[in-house]
C-alpha cells in the first residue's frame, strides 16, 4: 500500500473535529448503496416481470399463426402441404400443428358464457399451447366430446374436472335459426393469470371442432412454433417471402398483443429515473464530503506538503477517498440488491393480485450485467466527481495553510 493510499485511508478512519463530517461520509456511502441497489432490483424485477409476461403470451397464444385473407376457413390439403417448406427455409421452426378458431357458447345449468373455442390436435395442447405449464394434470383428451376450459370460466359457471357441458352453436342460431347443442366432458382445467384467457379460451380434439362446425375438411390457420419467441420479427419476414403472393396473412403473436408489449417497455422507464436521481443524491454526497473534508484537513495538507509531498499526490489523496467511498457505496449496494433478490426469488414475499399483474408474486430475473454496469458506471462518476475537490486540493499553498499555526 503506497503513502497516498494510507493517507486516504486514514483521512476517512480519523476522529474529525466536526462529526457531522463523519456522518455525511456514512449518509453518502448509505445513499450510494441505496441508489445502486434500487437500480439492480428494479432493473431485474423489471426483466423477470417481462420474461413471465412474454412467455405465457407466447406460450398460450402460439409464436405465429397463418390464416387466410379472403375466407374464415382454409381447405386443409392447400396449406399442410407447406409444412416441409416452412421446415426447408427456416430451420428454427420447431413445431407447427393445424387450428380451427370459433364462438361458442358453453353452459351448464342455467348459466350460460360466451367463449372462444380452439380445435386442436392434442400434441398441439403441449407443443404449441404449452398447457402443461398452466393445466392441473397433464393434458390430453380422453375422448371426442373432451373439452378443457379456463380456471375463471370454471369458477364463474362451478364447473369441475369430469362436468358435463353444453356447447351451443351461435352461428347455426343466426344463419339457419337451428340450436346446435352438444354435450362435451370437463377433462382439465387451466390458470395462464390472465382473466381473460382464463374466461374466454377452451379446447376441443379438431377432428370434432370440423364436425360440430360443419367444416368437413376445412381448418382456421396453422400455428407455428420457433425455438425462440424473441425472433418472431425474423421468422416472420422469412416465411411471408416463401409464401410469396398467396392468399395467406402471418400474425404474430407480438402483433396480437402489440399495446400490452408497449406497456411494458415504457412502464419501468418513470421507475429507473427516480432510482437514477437517488443514486445522483448520492455522488453529489460524496462530492460534498470531500469537500468538507479538505477544509477542515487544510493544514494536514500543508505540513504535508512542506513534509515533501506534492501537489498531485495531495490531489491523489482526494480521488483516493472519493475512490474509497464510491468502491464501498458500490459493493454494499450489490450485495444488498442481491440478498434481496434472493430472498425473493426463493421466498416470494412479495404477493401479487394475478387478475391484476397476471401473476402471483414479484418474479426476479437475475443479471449479470446489471450486477456490473450499474456499480461501475456510479463508481467512474464518483471518481469524476472527486476530481473538483481535488482540483481546490491542488491549489492548496503551505505558506497560507500554515501562517497561523
Amino acid at each position: 500500500m503506497n503513502l497516498t493510499t494510507r493517507i486516504a485511508i486514514r483521512h476517512l478512519l480519523s476522529k474529525h473535529n466536526f462529526g457531522f463530517i463523519s456522518f455525511s461520509t456514512i449518509l453518502s456511502i448509505i445513499g450510494l448503496m441505496l441508489g445502486i441497489s434500487s437500480l439492480i432490483i428494479i432493473s431485474c424485477i423489471s426483466d423477470g416481470f417481462n420474461d413471465v409476461i412474454n412467455n405465457k403470451l407466447s406460450g398460450i397464444d402460439g409464436h405465429i399463426r397463418i390464416r387466410s385473407y379472403l375466407s374464415d376457413e382454409i381447405n386443409e390439403k392447400n396449406i399442410l402441404g407447406m409444412d416441409s417448406i416452412f421446415h426447408a427455409v427456416y430451420p428454427q421452426l420447431q413445431f407447427t400443428a393445424p387450428y380451427i378458431e370459433k364462438h361458442a357458447i358453453i353452459r351448464k345449468g342455467s348459466h350460460s358464457e360466451g367463449i372462444i373455442l380452439y380445435g386442436v390436435t392434442e400434441s398441439a395442447l403441449n407443443d404449441i399451447f404449452q398447457l402443461s405449464r398452466f393445466a392441473k394434470k397433464q393434458p390430453e383428451f380422453i375422448n371426442n366430446n373432451s373439452i378443457i376450459v379456463g380456471s375463471a370460466l370454471a369458477e364463474l359457471m362451478d364447473i369441475s374436472d369430469k362436468d358435463d357441458v353444453i356447447l351451443l352453436n351461435p352461428q347455426k342460431m343466426v344463419s339457419h335459426q337451428l340450436l346446435k347443442a352438444e354435450i362435451f366432458n370437463v377433462i382439465n382445467i387451466f390458470q395462464t393469470d390472465f382473466p381473460e384467457y382464463d374466461r374466454l379460451l377452451a379446447f376441443i380434439p379438431i377432428e370434432k371442432a370440423q364436425s360440430y362446425f360443419g367444416l368437413e375438411s376445412k381448418i382456421t390457420g396453422l400455428i407455428l412454433n420457433i425455438e425462440d419467441p424473441g425472433e418472431v420479427e425474423n421468422a416472420d419476414l422469412i416465411l411471408s417471402e416463401t409464401m410469396g403472393m398467396l392468399p395467406y396473412m402471418i400474425t404474430t403473436w407480438k402483433e396480437r398483443h402489440a399495446s400490452l408489449l408497449n406497456w411494458l417497455n415504457i412502464y419501468d422507464i418513470p421507475i429507473k429515473l427516480i432510482m437514477f436521481f437517488i443514486t445522483a443524491v448520492g455522488v453529489f454526497n460524496i462530492g460534498a464530503s470531500l469537500w468538507m473534508i479538505i477544509l477542515e484537513k487544510t493544514r494536514e495538507f500543508g505540513i504535508l506538503q512542506s513534509m515533501g509531498l506534492t501537489k498531485m499526490q495531495v490531489s491523489e489523496i482526494i480521488i483516493k477517498e472519493g475512490t474509497i467511498i464510491g468502491l464501498s457505496g458500490s459493493v454494499l449496494g450489490v450485495l444488498l440488491s442481491l440478498c434481496v433478490l434472493y430472498l425473493e426469488s426463493v421466498y416470494h414475499f412479495i404477493q401479487l393480485p394475478n387478475d391484476i399483474y397476471f401473476m402471483a408474486y414479484l418474479p426476479v430475473k437475475l443479471s449479470l450485467f446489471h450486477f456490473l454496469i450499474y456499480p461501475i458506471i456510479t463508481f467512474l462518476i464518483t471518481i469524476a466527481f472527486s476530481y473538483f475537490p481535488a482540483r481546490y486540493a491542488f491549489k492548496i499553498i503551505p505558506s497560507e495553510a500554515l501562517r497561523y499555526e
